[in-house]
């Protein structure tokens, strides 16, 4: 059968074999009837269900999975056809590693293929978890369960959604010691367990975690070698003091936190609002490995594919060992004693006694699916969630694989990683991955505890391909080219990356960038690296937009779009005196045109682009509609559709007047049409007056519920009010907005209430706070009375995060649920990091249409985005707002969705342009609009 996602191969025939075969055609009859075309023999199938029993693996007495695996086994032997082991919908307990093995008959023979695939409709999950049972609360809300003794994990799924390790600030002060630190308290010595507790230290572009040895009154002795490892290298970045303590039943406090008694044998965790423990689906990882595949050099694993298959609740426990997780760059780690003097330091300190050369003896986080010595692999249409350690790993000799319309989510460490971090330079370059395509896959939400992680990591490669993926809400660098630091020999030649969208990277570490590049990537520009037609925008804070890191060389960037990021759209660090440049850096649109080189120069440079604006007006629109997912794989992140209101006011006729009722000039290029288009990028706006209003006719009466004005920025009455009549004399005021800003905003009428005739009516003139020039409507809507809430929001349970999803500590008199509680005097304000979630939970999937948000004028963010999601896991993007002030700001989406969970994202920091305070949520607003 036909592979999906797979290229097609061409055959290229010279002009003297070209001769030749038409002659063999023309002597053999081809000339006058062609011979019949001979189909390619069915497909042999096997039937598996997640009960499956026998052997018949049919699909009305479907087998179990290993079943299947013997029966492919046994028939690739001699298979004269592709063979496909179809899985019905439902989980897949795996009680070991799914093993595949070229030499075990795993993969295809003969050129034909071995595909395990979803059944038509069907989702199947290879999971690799145990659901934990027999719950029980206590008196102080905890939950709690028992497990198997020997039960490890670093994670815990509450109805599909990642719960938060136990942890809270240091409970005393500490000094930093050669073994650990000393307190200025005992508090640490009561602590039960506390050779389970770890520190968790947030530097710079990486986040470690190291383990207590032991506590003896205020000493505090920490795991060795992780705290010298992360303490002492030389390169890098250092842990110091503790950013925050870990894993500790002491540390249970907020809702959605978890804790493992390893002695006791027992679970605990503190539920969010409304979990009910003994009806939720509680899952904790008991596999690491939930599938693998392997061969070797002579008979690498061929012709293998998976498709539709969700890969989930694999675990990684080696970070609670001696070892912790001592992070250099990109969830590549040091390991073992001494491994901060000698791993990666090659002769970059000491000629006389160099460590290892070349810069090898790094170790990766391993994958939760990895292959290894595989040729041909194909994964399409399946998802990568609820994960460890790495989502999927193509390690050493991985060639011509296919990863497309994937999806990778919820992942503590990289997304994907393709390569090996020590195979710079390898005697045998056959072990480097070469010609794989990572395309169209949407990837988001990773290294959600490993937080120096990336969405698509490829180390050492040659002639690798990554396009038209889209990566966002990553905390460190979307996609990430190359390693090795210092004098790096690397045979990494002729890899691409194309047509990716990455926005929302970097959202809580620093020094990367949206695509990010280190050491030497060929010998020459023709087979170094090419970046082009990528767009990279929205969130790259304390980076740079692309960023050509230390030792980088011969690297192409052309044809990309760089904005709205709040920092240097260009630029890199040299590495002291190592070869740094031989850079073409030409025809992207960039908000910065001059680079940012804060260590020097790069040698060789070629630079000519074109500048554009913050909001990216000046990129051509074919650039921005060609990066990202492909139209074919674009639902992959597309929020579910929602319903469309029907707006009783679209199409219908407008007058514009001055107050008195005389008709008013209108600015140059505007029109009446326009406010009632359905088109928010066009408007009409008055001339001659500040204060005007328009009138629409809705052509007959009809019962209202609510209206919306659209206003578009800077054109906008910071006040208005809407008058409704049913004859167009006599009017009575539904409604007045005070203190607005650009958007759409709702005008919800007390009571429904009959009208033929809306009319705007712009109140604040230009003075006394007006912040807009003068209002232009860019769109009005009128719908019906709503049936129950009109603003879905009022009164939904509500949290207040960090971007980590831990809960925000909060500003003294603000509590979470003050942004829905009706109140405009109260209001939600996290405070420590400037920024946060505010989250709701709506109670059941509702359709939404507009939002709108109302901040203090001295506490707001200028920037936002909107995400909404069905379960708490997987978020969407579906709206942002740039240059907001106090006040009120409606957004209305480009297309209604359907969602349970809407959370509100602070983008701009207290710097670049952020004129409030820190954002304040006094009420946030959700509406439907549809009558529903």
């Amino acid at each position: 059968m036909k592979k999906p996602g797979l290229r097609r191969r061409s055959l290229t025939v010279s002009a003297g074999a070209a001769v030749a075969l038409l002659a063999g055609f023309l002597s053999s009859g081809w000339a006058s009837a062609s011979a019949p075309a001979r189909s390619a023999p069915p497909a042999v199938t096997f039937s598996v269900a997640p009960d499956g029993h026998g052997s018949a693996c049919s699909p009305h007495d479907p087998c179990s999975l290993t079943t299947a695996q013997a029966r492919v086994r046994a028939a690739s032997r001699s298979a004269h056809a592709d063979i496909d082991v179809v899985l019905a919908g439902g989980t897949y307990r795996l009680d070991r590693t799914f093993a595949l093995d070229a030499a075990k008959g795993d993969g295809g023979q003969s050129g034909h293929g071995v595909t395990y695939e979803a059944a038509p409709g069907a989702h199947p999950v290879l999971s690799g978890g145990e659901q934990v049972q027999g719950w029980k609360q206590g008196a102080d809300g905890v939950w709690q369960a028992t497990v198997p003794p020997g039960t490890d994990t670093r994670q815990l799924y509450v109805d599909g959604v990642r719960a938060i390790r136990a942890r809270g600030a240091d409970p005393t002060g500490f000094t930093r010691t050669a073994t650990g630190y000393t307190t200025s308290d005992t508090t640490l010595d009561s602590w039960q367990n506390i050779s389970d507790v770890q520190f968790g230290y947030t530097v710079g572009w990486t986040e470690m975690s190291c383990g207590v040895a032991a506590v003896s009154g205020t000493t505090v002795t920490m795991d060795q070698p992780c705290f010298d490892n992360s303490t002492k290298k030389p390169y890098g970045v250092n842990a110091n003091l503790p950013d925050y303590v870990e894993n500790a039943r002491e540390l249970l406090d907020d809702p959605g936190e978890w804790y493992l008694d390893k002695p006791a044998h027992t679970l605990y965790y503190k539920p969010r609002a409304g979990q009910n423990l003994r009806a939720a689906d509680v899952e904790i990882p008991r596999l690491q490995t939930l599938v693998s595949g392997t061969g070797t050099k002579s008979r690498p694993l061929t012709g293998l594919s998976f498709n539709g298959i969700s890969f989930a609740y694999g675990g990684w426990t080696e970070p609670n060992g001696p070892d912790g997780f001592s992070e250099v760059q990109a969830n590549m780690r040091l390991t073992g004693n001494g491994a901060w003097e000698k791993q990666g330091s090659c002769d970059r300190y000491s000629s006389t006694d160099p460590g290892t050369c070349p810069y090898g003896n790094w170790t990766m986080t391993p994958g939760n699916v990895v292959f290894d010595h595989t040729r041909g692999l194909a994964i399409t249409g399946s998802t990568f969630e609820h994960l460890g350690a790495v989502g999927l790993q193509l390690g050493r000799s991985v060639d011509d694989s296919t990863l497309q319309g994937n999806e990778f989510t919820d992942i503590s460490g990289n997304g994907v990683e393709i390569g090996n971090g020590a195979d710079a330079d390898p005697a045998d370059v056959t072990l480097l991955p070469a010609r794989n395509t990572v395309a169209d896959n949407w990837v988001h939400n990773v290294a959600v505890e490993y937080t120096g992680g990336v969405g698509i990591f490829q180390s050492y490669t040659r002639d690798d391909v990554i396009e038209h993926n889209q990566v966002n809400d990553v905390p460190y660098s979307g996609i990430s080219s190359n390693w090795g630091w210092g004098r790096t020999p690397t045979k990494t030649r002729g890899n691409k990356i194309l047509d990716n969208l990455v926005f929302d990277a970097m959202q809580l570490r620093f020094d990367g960038g949206g695509i990010y590049v280190l050491g030497p990537e060929g010998d020459s520009l023709a087979d170094g690296l090419l970046v082009s037609g990528n767009v990279v925008r929205n969130g790259v804070q304390g980076g740079h937009g692309i960023y050509t890191d230390g030792g980088s060389e011969y690297v192409t960037l052309t044809g990309n779009a760089v904005f709205g990021n709040g920092t240097f759209s260009m630029g890199g660090c040299k590495e002291g005196d190592l070869p740094y440049g031989n850079f073409s850096f030409t025809g992207n649109y960039v908000e910065d045109t001059a680079p940012d080189w804060g260590c020097g120069d790069p040698d060789n440079l070629t630079l000519d682009n074109t500048q554009v604006a913050s909001d990216g007006t000046g990129v051509p629109a074919s650039l921005i509609a060609a990066a990202g997912l492909e139209p074919r794989y674009a639902h992959l992140a597309s929020a579910p559709a929602g319903t469309t209101p029907k707006n009783l006011a679209l199409g219908k006729p407008a007058q514009a007047q001055f107050i008195d009722g005389s008709t008013a000039s209108l600015q140059p290029g505007t029109r009446l049409s326009s406010a009632t288009d359905g088109d928010p990028n066009t408007w009409v706006q008055a001339s001659g007056q500040f204060r005007w209003q328009l009138v629409v006719d809705l052509k007959k009466t009809d019962i209202l519920g609510s209206v919306t004005v659209g206003m578009p920025g800077p054109h906008f009455a910071t006040d208005f009010h809407v008058d409704i009549s049913t004859d167009g004399v006599a009017w009575t005021t539904a409604g007045a907005v005070h203190d607005a800003n650009a958007g759409t905003v709702p005008v919800v009428f007390a009571s429904p209430a009959a009208a033929r005739y809306l009319r705007v009516v712009a109140d604040k003139p230009d003075d006394w706070g007006q912040r807009g020039d003068q209002m232009a409507i860019s769109e009005v809507g009128a719908y019906a009375p709503t049936k129950g809430r009109t603003n879905l929001a009022l009164q939904a349970p509500a949290q207040a995060l960090f971007t980590d999803r831990t809960q925000a500590d909060m500003q003294p008199d603000s509590l979470p649920s003050y942004a829905t509680d009706g109140d405009p005097a109260t209001w939600s304000q996290a405070t420590g990091q400037y920024r946060w979630i505010q989250q709701i939970d709506l109670g059941k999937p509702r359709s939404i249409a507009l939002v709108t948000l109302l901040q203090p004028d001295d506490k707001f963010a200028t920037d936002f985005h909107i995400d909404v999601s069905g379960d708490d896991s997987t978020w969407y993007t579906v709206a942002r707002h740039t240059g907001s002030a106090g006040g009120l700001t409606g957004v209305q989406l480009d297309r209604p969705v359907t969602a349970r969970y809407l959370r509100l994202i602070v983008d701009r920091p207290d710097q670049g342009g952020q004129t409030g305070g820190q954002m304040a949520v006094s009420e946030l607003g959700v509406y439907g609009l549809d009558g529903k």
